[in-house]
């Protein structure tokens, strides 16, 4: 009877140990097959994900066998200044640009003039001159409507409630960190050497008959002039001349500021608010007083950009910045008065100019 219970538990045992032998041997080897499985699944997905997505989290670093690169690390590309931006790699042809720009013609002339350049490069550019003043060309910058336009350092510390300043490196620094950082705007290179600031001037028979050479000049007889501004010209102009040079003028009109010739050449007004760089200047034979308290604010031009723009075609940086140190405020007053005086038009103005600097090709 023991004899014939131990066949019966060997019986039985036997095959339950060759069954467990089985599936253990079954369990190992499936569990070594998924792990290969999963591993080569996972980094089949990884690949696949990064290339539907350009994520610079997951696309794998050549030659790295499919590590991952960690966004942000020293392998991911950045505009220069930009820590950590992601540069595309879009061809210049790809790459639609939109550039506006104020009404005064030497806004236009500079927004023109980046236009050609980037055209002669190949990007595809759309001009919106004369879209607007400031507010307007401000609004839309930060919109999108447009990608970039011609900004001056003066009017932007006065858009950014800053204090105008006389050094021009400040000026520039200032606007553009601030625009930076609050709305994710770059300025390129500034034109140092163009300054469209506001000035007062006279014609040169009020100037020989008066002994006028410079605003010092009109401190005694400043209660007996006439000043003929405009609007803007109040804040900028006059309020910082009375101040600084401590006087009162007789009178202060407010027409525009192409009228401000013809009143003082009619004898409607002694002096008169005028650009810097406005051809009547020259046309009307004015002279311009001698600022020698340094009142009026630096306005130096530079193309102001969408960071996202300046993400997807970094190269935009190099063919603008040349034009700045060919811009000078002499050269910009000839080319309006080929534009107002002569009646060319803008886009032919710009074309010869850049074509005279060697910017374009001829």
């Amino acid at each position: 009877m023991n004899d014939s219970a131990d066949r019966r538990q060997h019986w039985i045992v036997a095959p339950l140990l060759l069954i467990v032998i089985l599936l253990a041997a079954s369990c190992g080897g499936g569990g070594g097959s998924k792990s290969t499985s999963t591993s080569a699944s996972s980094s089949g997905s990884t690949s696949t994900s990064s290339a539907a997505t350009g994520s610079p989290a997951t696309s794998a670093t050549p030659g790295t066998s499919g590590t991952p690169t960690v966004a942000g690390s020293p392998t991911t590309a950045g505009t220069p200044g930009t820590t950590g931006s992601p540069v595309s790699s879009v061809a210049p042809q790809d790459v639609k640009i939109t550039i506006g720009s104020k009404l005064d013609v030497d806004g236009q002339l500079n927004a023109e003039m980046y236009a050609l350049l980037l055209e002669n490069q190949g990007y595809k550019v759309t001009t919106k001159l004369g879209l607007g003043q400031t507010p307007v060309l401000d609004s839309a910058i930060k919109s999108g409507a447009i990608d970039m336009y011609p900004e001056f350092t003066g009017t932007a510390l006065s858009l950014l409630n800053l204090p105008p300043t006389q050094d021009a490196n400040k000026a520039y620094q200032d606007v553009k960190s601030a625009y930076e950082t609050q709305f994710q705007l770059t300025w390129l290179d500034p034109a140092l050497d163009l300054n469209d600031s506001y000035a007062i001037c006279t014609s040169k028979d009020v100037a020989n008959k008066r002994n006028l050479t410079s605003l010092d000049d009109i401190v005694p007889i400043a209660d007996q002039l006439t000043l003929a501004t405009q609007q803007d010209g109040m804040d900028a102009a006059v309020t910082p001349v009375q101040t600084a040079y401590n006087v009162k003028f007789k009178k202060v009109v407010q027409i525009s500021e192409q009228l401000g010739f013809s009143a003082v050449e009619k004898g409607d007004a002694d002096l008169n608010v005028c650009y810097t760089t406005d051809p009547n200047i020259i046309v009307h034979d004015f002279v311009v007083l001698k600022d020698t308290k340094n009142v009026f604010p630096i306005y130096n031009p530079a193309p102001v950009v969408r960071d996202d723009l300046m993400q997807k075609a970094p190269g935009i940086v190099t063919v603008l910045n040349p034009l700045q140190t060919k811009l000078t405020t002499d050269t910009m007053v000839d080319l309006i008065k080929q534009v107002s005086v002569d009646h060319k038009s803008i886009q032919d103005v710009a074309k010869a100019f850049l074509q005279q600097q060697g910017l374009l090709p001829k």
